[in-house]
């Protein structure tokens, strides 16, 4: 035991030369030449320690060569005492003075605050598994730095990401319980996002991921939510879809996500977020529309804005069919003040939910989307001719935001003589495969539009020949 014990202090001897660290071992190492390396460290180690921390802990250059190596043969001692296999440093809270701290392909814990002053860095390609708040005060800008491979797991319960200056991450991922927020500052990711099931709150701020592949912002049950001009920022660089992953806690949840397909390979950047709210409350008003829009979804609209570039794109909106209601258009806020129609959507399945989709879309000069019924409406003229000259062949029901319908044609005698429930199925006049001669026909259509009201319509067709 003896002998393990004073190869061990050897083995520590040697590493603090060959590194030349010069430092205290307490959490990490104290800070004396502008650098520290976390991962040489642990790894010549064999293993990591928890070491019982001061409330506050400092990373600075403030202590000279003579007293660090006084306290490092000091430490090794009681290091030896608490020595533990595992793969993190139990602490308060860090404060970085200006360091420049190496991690490399390790997994290191901050069971607490870190706040980075004075030009601190982190040259990250491991772990960083942060369990309190993260303050940025470093006038530098970047935190963390070195390329992809570096991850930072915020860990903890509810963590706010501030300061006076914009954090950069290689990779973020949220764990943890809670919502991560930002306060008062935007935050920017260099490759990968993975929401997993929590809510990352922007409030009025922006998530910048800068990363154009289109596979990079993962989630299992989590979304971004933001507030007024906040939102989720993304860059694109193909005509592949790109995937917003936006919604919102405050009042009902909602996740509610938007698809962007760019129409060509060149540079942009598009900015979402999901409005948990009546447009009208945000000064949007619903009853400003054009004639051929009915209601406008009241739970919620969308802000897209395409901050860079000059491509069009295919815009999917996402909603459900069971709280938010049947929607057949996409609506978009106009200078002019009113909703207008953007015309002719597909529809699609995603996500769990339903979804209209609009392509090319070419004017981003105003944000504000929406989803809206159309006006319903039901049809039918009241004179065809089946006479097979292409033209007025067919008798058919027209409308708009039918949902279910029942057309039945009897004659003036009260025999049935057609009778459809869908919509796409006219009449071309015959009865049990022979034409009808002319004549007045009654008609009767029963059924319902989208929205729920009923359809009872009667009246008479003259067939001509």
């Amino acid at each position: 035991m003896r002998k393990a014990i004073t190869l061990l202090i050897l083995k520590l001897i040697i590493v603090e030369n060959l590194l030349n660290l010069n430092c205290c071992i307490t959490f990490v190492l104290m800070k004396l030449n502008n650098n520290v390396i976390i991962s040489n460290f642990i790894e010549a180690l064999g293993c990591a320690c928890v070491i019982p921390p001061p409330p506050i802990f400092f990373i600075s250059s403030t202590f000279n060569k003579a007293f660090s190596q006084t306290i490092s043969f000091i430490f090794v001692a009681f290091f030896l005492l608490l020595l533990l296999p595992t793969f993190s440093f139990a602490q308060f809270e860090v404060i970085n003075k200006g360091s420049l701290i190496t991690n490399t392909n390790v997994a290191f814990a901050i069971k607490g605050n870190v706040i980075h002053q004075d030009n601190g860095t982190i040259a990250n390609t491991g772990n960083f598994y942060i369990t309190g708040d993260l303050i940025n005060d470093n006038p530098a800008g970047n935190v963390f730095t070195a390329g992809t491979n570096g991850w930072v797991y915020l860990d903890g319960a509810t963590q706010t990401i501030s300061g006076n200056t914009i954090t950069h991450f290689n990779n973020l991922e949220l764990l943890g319980t809670g919502i991560k927020q930002l306060n008062n500052i935007d935050a920017e990711i260099e490759d990968t996002l993975a929401l997993n099931d929590r809510e990352f709150a922007t409030a009025d701020n922006t998530l910048f991921v800068i990363n154009t592949g289109t596979g990079i912002v993962t989630r299992t049950g989590g979304f971004v939510s933001s507030s007024n001009d906040g939102g989720l920022s993304r860059n694109t660089l193909s005509s592949n879809t790109y995937f917003f992953p936006v919604g919102s806690s405050t009042g009902t949840t909602r996740f509610r996500p938007v698809d962007i397909t760019p129409n060509d390979a060149f540079a942009n950047t598009f900015k979402v977020r999901m409005a948990n709210t009546d447009a009208s409350i945000e000064s949007f008003d619903r009853s400003l529309k054009e004639s051929t829009i009915g209601e406008i979804n009241s739970n919620f609209y969308h802000k897209i804005n395409r901050t860079n570039g000059n491509s069009p794109a295919d815009i999917t909106l996402y909603y459900d069919n069971s709280s938010d209601g049947y929607c057949e258009i996409m609506t978009a806020w106009q200078n002019t003040a009113e909703w207008k129609n953007l015309g002719l959507v597909t529809t699609t399945n995603n996500y769990g939910l339903s979804g209209l989709t609009k392509q090319t879309v070419t004017d981003f000069s105003t944000i504000p989307f929406a989803l809206a019924e159309v006006i319903p409406a039901i049809l039918i003229a009241n004179v065809f001719s089946p006479n097979n000259n292409g033209t007025n062949d067919v008798l058919h029901v027209l409308g708009k935001g039918i949902d279910q319908m029942q057309f039945i044609i009897f004659d003036r005698w009260g025999e049935k003589v057609f009778e459809t429930t869908d919509i796409n199925t006219g009449w071309d006049g015959t009865y049990r495969g022979k034409p009808m001669n002319v004549g007045v026909f009654v008609y009767f259509i029963k059924g319902k539009f989208k929205n729920g009201d009923k359809i009872d319509k009667k009246g008479n067709i003259t067939l001509l020949r």
